[in-house]
């Protein structure tokens, strides 16, 4: 539909351009009699009758919808990125600075408490083994003992299994590599071919070696001390112990589900471990990433992230103690910050209601504002096309209602304006 107004009386027609057949159309005004000549906007078949806009009642309510142009950017869009930008942009500064402080806090703290757990550890394992070879040297210095007779020496190596259990066997090996005394009755057995015996006999004052023994069959831990006669080798003092004290250290130490510790010698096998297996089978460790970075950049004590053979992320800790051990600690990098995924899942839920709110909150206060405007907007294009009896229904005491009272009154000047004119012709 289109409307034209008579150049004379001012009297508006509504013709649905659709049906006029020609590229112009002609019509007489009911009021004046003046022709008006109305062009063809869109291709069109037939020509419609017009009707008087006075046909309609004067009091119409002004529909929103009919205002068929839409803004390029829309009151309505602006409100929404205003208020999420308002919104969300400090709360996105707050949660980098903060996830950004509280990560490096976690990984410090982390590594604080690993360092920490290690030099405990290590002197608890310093101390027991410190203790063992006092024990051996003590004994190796007793004139019984550097006697190397079999009915001396039995006594004192059954008394030291007697006063520490743990270790099940304390014997004596002479110069030849065969067994001397025992604290047990088993049958003498030659060590002639064990690393602890070598390297005694070429001239160190301690060695140890991790090991499966010959009379337990089992994983086990010997120390062995030189025998001296007036400054003269005759003997080697050595003691076999189970694995398994250390491991009350070691591999019970436990930090979340995850968190475990481990023990490896100076060869890299596992003294100590919660996985059982791994301290039966004295399993080689060296390809370890603690282990191997531990000993590639010379012994050094660190901290780093790594990955598995699964490709699991850890955070671990190694450092070295006496006679070239190492202790690891390892926890799964999920676990130490799972405080901060839980605050930072906290955060997305956060914002996904703060988006939420703000898109309801914008929608409501767009509604509230631009709603009005439309139809501000709808009665200004209708009073451009003649029509002045259109009704303005907007009582609010803001800026919004004071323009709706201007356009009131600017409608009821032109109305008069158009009545004088009338009444002048």
């Amino acid at each position: 539909m289109i409307e034209v107004t008579c150049d004379k009386c001012g009297k508006t027609y509504r013709i649905d351009e659709n049906k006029i057949k020609e590229e112009t159309v002609r019509l007489k005004c009911n009021l004046c009699a003046n022709i008006i000549t109305v062009s063809k906007q869109k291709p069109a078949e037939y020509v419609e009758s017009y009707r008087s806009v006075e046909d309609t009642p004067l009091e119409k309510e002004i529909s929103p919808n009919f205002v068929k142009k839409k803004a390029h950017f829309s009151f309505f869009a602006k409100i929404i990125i205003v208020m999420l930008l308002v919104s969300l942009i400090p709360m996105a500064i707050f949660w980098g600075v903060t996830f950004k402080e509280t990560s490096v806090r976690i990984k410090n703290d982390t590594q604080l408490i690993m360092s920490l757990t290690t030099q405990v550890l290590e002197n608890e394992v310093n101390s027991w083994i410190d203790n063992n070879i006092w024990v051996l040297k003590s004994a190796a210095k007793l004139p019984s003992v550097i006697s190397m007779d079999r009915q001396k020496q039995e006594p004192v190596l059954q008394q030291i299994h007697k006063k520490y259990p743990y270790i099940y066997l304390a014997f004596t090996v002479g110069s030849d590599g065969s067994n001397v005394a025992r604290s047990d009755d088993a049958t003498p057995k030659y060590y002639g071919d064990r690393q602890y015996y070598k390297d005694i006999i070429d001239g160190k004052k301690l060695s140890w070696q991790t090991l499966i023994g010959k009379t337990s069959k089992k994983p086990a831990l010997v120390l062995a001390v030189p025998i001296m006669s007036e400054d003269k080798l005759v003997g080697v003092m050595a003691a076999a112990m189970t694995i398994d004290e250390i491991s009350k250290y070691i591999a019970r130490w436990k930090k979340g589900k995850t968190g475990f510790a481990f023990l490896v010698d100076d060869k890299d096998k596992v003294v100590a471990h919660q996985n059982k297996q791994y301290a039966l089978k004295l399993r080689n460790m060296s390809s370890h990433p603690l282990v191997k970075s531990f000993r590639e950049e010379g012994w050094t004590t660190k901290t780093f992230g790594f990955k598995d053979e699964n490709k699991k992320k850890y955070i671990g800790h190694i450092r070295g103690i006496n006679y070239g051990w190492a202790i690891a600690i390892q926890q799964e990098e999920q676990e130490v910050f799972a405080d901060l995924k839980r605050m930072q899942k906290f955060v997305i839920i956060l914002l996904i209601v703060t988006v939420v709110m703000v898109l309801l909150i914008a929608w409501i206060s767009a509604r509230a504002v631009a709603t009005p405007i439309k139809k501000l907007t709808e009665v200004a294009e209708r009073m451009s096309l003649g029509d002045l009896n259109m009704k303005i229904n907007i009582s609010s005491r803001d800026e919004i209602g004071l323009l709706a009272q201007a356009i009131k009154l600017m409608q009821t000047s032109l109305r008069l304006a158009m009545e004088r004119l009338r009444q002048k012709r």
